[in-house]
């Protein structure tokens, strides 16, 4: 059942997609649409990643796991790199194009704040009624998930503070490279694992985009065949390296030990998240994908990101904890996955759409 799962997947992505003749370029490849689309499409992924989670991690035991979603095991971080990515180039080309860009940008962080709150409050009340013993700290161990709400605040405030109350560009980008560089840093000494610092810096990327587009642009139709290999197995090389390490040491004859296996997995991370937004915008410049179904996803990901979460953990063999019952064990992999998109998808839309009243309720009133 699961192969219908990836030819609905490839429906979803190819489906209204248009192919450039040759010599043709897809000058919107970062247009909203073309964003809005990749980002949709990503939504989708991190969903299956999650699931894939929790029914054939590698930690589990033998007789627990249940195959059928591998291929999406690894990948989250791979999507949540087009988001940083997108973001980046989204927020710099939004405020050098409107006028007043700045003027209510406490929304921005409403935007992400208000949905947070609510599911973080959801996953507590749910494990409070289960009996569950929440260990310190609290925010963490009660919705683990929710690492990306951080993340994107702080960039949001590097953002503000880089350009707009830094008048000069150049200042401005410095700042954001050394902000980025200091929350990499503090992640790796504070934070439980990689995935808090493994893509952030692609915010960093995607501003850097958007500064000098069209020098990015007309540097990568240059031998433009040779930049997607070279993305696509940079890509592939990090990804192997960081999530099948052992495989690799033990193929070239040495022992594992823990250091060198966590500077390989960053490493690999890091290179191949960069990597794979290359390889994604390259061959966004050639094939210019778009639906309504994929426009409609990415117009609340950030919803569908905080919300699925808990539909995931319910379904499972178990509700977060091993010892903790779930609300119903979904085995079969694809009617999990069907049930937690199904269930998730309008929740989330119906957040999102709540947010926004909350958002602009004020503005109504004023006028």
């Amino acid at each position: 059942m699961q192969y219908i799962l990836y030819a609905v997947l490839l429906v979803c992505l190819f489906w209204g997609a248009k192919l450039c003749k040759s010599k043709e370029w897809n000058e919107d490849v970062l247009s909203y649409a073309q964003t809005k689309s990749f980002l949709g499409f990503c939504a989708l992924i991190i969903i299956l990643h999650h699931c894939s989670q929790r029914t054939l991690a590698l930690w589990f035991a033998s007789g627990r796991m249940v195959h059928g979603l591998e291929a999406f095991f690894f990948l989250g971080y791979l999507c949540v790199a087009v988001f940083f990515f997108c973001s980046g180039y989204g927020m710099y080309t939004a405020s050098r194009r409107k006028e007043g860009f700045f003027i209510g940008y406490y929304k921005r962080f409403l935007r992400i704040l208000i949905p947070a709150v609510v599911m973080w409050v959801t996953f507590f009340l749910v494990e409070q009624g289960k009996g569950m013993v929440i260990e310190k700290p609290i925010w963490i161990n009660t919705y683990d998930y929710i690492w990306y709400i951080p993340a994107m605040i702080y960039m949001y405030l590097v953002f503000y503070l880089s350009f707009h109350l830094i008048k000069n560009e150049k200042a401005g980008m410095a700042v954001t490279i050394v902000a980025t560089s200091i929350y990499f840093i503090l992640c790796m000494l504070l934070s439980p694992g990689t995935w808090w610092y493994n893509t952030p810096h692609l915010f960093a990327a995607g501003i850097i985009t958007a500064r000098h587009r069209e020098k990015i642009g007309s540097f990568f139709k240059k031998g433009y065949p040779v930049w997607v290999v070279i993305s696509f197995v940079v890509t592939m090389a990090g990804f192997i390296v960081s999530n099948y390490y052992y495989q690799v040491i033990s193929v070239l004859g040495y022992e594992y030990q823990e250091v060198p296996h966590f500077i390989a997995e960053l490493t690999g991370q890091v290179i191949s998240a960069f990597s794979f937004v290359v390889f994604v915008m390259l061959i966004g410049m050639k094939i210019k994908i778009g639906n309504k179904v994929l426009l409609f996803l990415g117009g609340f990901t950030l919803e569908i990101y905080l919300v699925h979460p808990l539909f995931v953990q319910l379904f499972s063999f178990a509700f977060i904890q091993n010892t903790v019952k779930p609300l119903y064990h979904i085995q079969n992999p694809f009617l999990y996955v069907a049930a937690v998109t199904a269930i998730s998808l309008p929740i989330a839309f119906i957040l999102h759409r709540i947010v926004e009243k909350i958002i602009r309720y004020p503005e109504k009133r004023i006028y």
